[in-house]
């Protein structure tokens, strides 16, 4: 199953010109079986989400990119994200309440930001491919994602049209609910994707 995992969208993320149903339309087109909504700071209601999935007819599930002192991390598993958290800390004890992992987004983007070795353990894995950003990159970021736990995962990091379904991440199981989804990224059973464009 191929879910491209960092999406954003214009309903909630104010640097993307992507209307919901353009974006996961061409998800499916490029052959995408499902889409991770990961707005900036604020997480999709789940009943929003499951309308999108139903009307569209891939599966869509939400997601976060929460902007922290680290840098972005993408989040799955979260309801909600109240109050805004900034500190990875603070989000990591959350992330543990709720039963939720946290994924460095795209690592090596910022070369002025350098995440701690210790600060690591924060994590649960990294963003290995992102579609927005260059080989090299990616080079880089996968090789950090290599000493975690889990694998890397994959994603567009879309803000706009041509940058929908560019990378994703593909599970050896079918998901068809957030839980699935969980379970999936906890087996470790999946492998960041490029995808041709």
């Amino acid at each position: 199953m191929l879910i491209d995992m960092h999406t954003h969208t214009s309903v909630y993320s104010t640097d993307s010109n992507l209307l919901p149903h353009e974006a996961l339309a061409r998800g499916a087109e490029r052959g995408l079986d499902g889409v991770i909504l990961t707005e900036h700071d604020v997480v999709w209601p789940a009943e929003r989400a499951a309308r999108l999935s139903e009307q569209v007819g891939i599966l869509v599930l939400p997601g976060v990119e929460v902007t922290t002192e680290l840098g972005h991390i993408l989040v799955y598993g979260l309801t909600e994200l109240t109050p805004r958290i900034t500190d990875s800390k603070r989000l990591r004890a959350l992330c543990d309440e709720q039963h939720a992992l946290m994924y460095l987004a795209h690592p090596a983007r910022d070369p002025g930001l350098r995440v701690p070795r210790a600060a690591m353990e924060l994590f649960d894995g990294v963003e290995g491919l992102n579609g927005c950003d260059g080989p090299l990159q990616n080079q880089s970021a996968s090789s950090r994602g290599r000493s975690r736990p889990l694998p890397p995962i994959g994603g567009s990091d879309s803000h706009a049209l041509h940058e929908v379904a560019t990378a994703a991440t593909e599970f050896a199981v079918d998901i068809e609910t957030l839980d699935d989804l969980m379970a999936a990224l906890r087996s470790g059973d999946y492998r960041p994707t490029a995808l041709p464009y």
